[in-house]
């Protein structure tokens, strides 16, 4: 677990260097079944376990289907549960630039501004889904966004932290 700055925790279930090839899969046609078999294990495993005392909404950070699909719905589709609902296309970056290998100071001067759906606006408190945190940016930035609607992001969940790469 993370604290990033602004107070968000994110919890991740593996280091970067453990499963990056794991996750450069989303950048094939068939990474969505390798994928889905890990988020089973982790991000399903962890959803079977949480509970809370209303609904929760869980958000794929900007959830573009690309290569036919989008790894981070996966990921919101696994903590499916009785507390939680995923809702897909619900928190999308008007921003399209891409972020991967890029540096800190790239990615602060080019924020992600998402655009929400008004559909989230039916729950108080959110988890936020993506596959890796690195500077923490995005996924501040998806908070404060939601915190402006005046939904609580509870944490954030990823697959893997490259904090220390």
């Amino acid at each position: 677990m993370r604290i990033l700055e602004g107070g968000l925790k994110v919890y991740s279930f593996f280091s970067y260097d453990s499963i990056s090839q794991v996750i450069f899969t989303k950048h094939h046609f068939w990474g969505h079944r390798i994928l889905k078999e890990i988020a089973s294990h982790t991000f399903g495993e962890f959803a079977k376990r949480f509970e809370f005392s209303e609904k929760v909404a869980a958000l794929g950070v900007d959830d573009r289907v690309v290569d036919g699909y989008s790894h981070t719905a996966i990921l919101a589709n696994a903590l499916s549960s009785a507390s939680i609902t995923p809702i897909y296309g619900a928190l999308r970056a008007e921003n399209s630039v891409k972020y991967s290998g890029q540096s800190y100071e790239f990615r602060r001067k080019n924020p992600r501004r998402f655009i929400i759906s008004p559909k989230v606006k039916d729950y108080k408190y959110a988890i936020l889904a993506d596959d890796v945190v690195t500077s923490g940016l995005t996924l501040r930035e998806a908070k404060e966004s939601l915190a402006c609607l005046g939904v609580d992001t509870l944490f954030a969940l990823v697959l893997a932290d490259a904090k220390d790469n």
